[in-house]
């Protein structure tokens, strides 16, 4: 994770203030999270250890951190609350990231269990001759493999392949910017086009 400050105004600005509170929450919010910023940096490399210089480490940390100073700004603004009303904002934003960023790690190493798990062919291929059966494949599977992912559009391709590797509906429906609801009724109604078109 890299040491250099990550400067939380310009994350905390993109949250307009619209009264003199919301001016003066943001004030005190940036404040505690330059003092907190340290124990974050230090927390994410005790968890990440060795693979701390890991670019996509570094790159999730940031993420949390700057989607936990967007959400309490925006929670404050939205709620009327003052910073003065949090006991000990230094504490809160300390435990809120804690809490973001294990729940993060946790996702990530589903993903990454579930894409080691994905053997290649060339592995299929060595465990078949090991085995004594014949590395050819079902050419028949393969056909209408190859069929219905040429009638697919890129949208759903995108939407199938990632849930192919255990992305949630909600993960997908934020990468895509869209309701988790919306983007699931968008999939049934496109692949239903698909399998319509294979019974043709």
């Amino acid at each position: 994770m890299p040491s250099d400050d990550p400067g939380p105004e310009w994350i905390i600005s993109n949250c307009h203030p619209s009264t003199s509170i919301d001016r003066t929450n943001q004030d005190e919010l940036v404040v505690s999270a330059r003092r907190v910023w340290p124990h974050v940096h230090a927390h994410a490399n005790r968890e990440l250890g060795d693979r701390r210089d890991d670019p996509e480490n570094v790159t999730l940390a940031a993420e949390v951190w700057e989607g936990v100073l967007q959400s309490i700004a925006k929670s404050l603004s939205r709620l009327r609350t003052s910073c003065a009303e949090i006991e000990n904002m230094d504490s809160y934003l300390m435990g809120t990231f804690r809490h973001r960023f294990n729940r993060a790690r946790q996702r990530q190493q589903k993903r990454e269990q579930t894409i080691q798990l994905v053997a290649s062919a060339n592995e299929l291929d060595v465990l078949a001759a090991k085995r004594g059966l014949r590395a050819s494949v079902d050419f028949e599977r393969l056909i209408l493999a190859r069929e219905i992912l040429a009638l697919m559009d890129a949208w759903l391709r995108r939407v199938w392949t990632a849930r192919q590797y255990g992305y949630s509906w909600k993960e997908i429906a934020e990468c895509l910017d869209t309701g988790e609801q919306r983007t699931k009724m968008k999939f049934r109604y496109k692949l239903s086009i698909v399998r319509g078109r294979l019974g043709a």
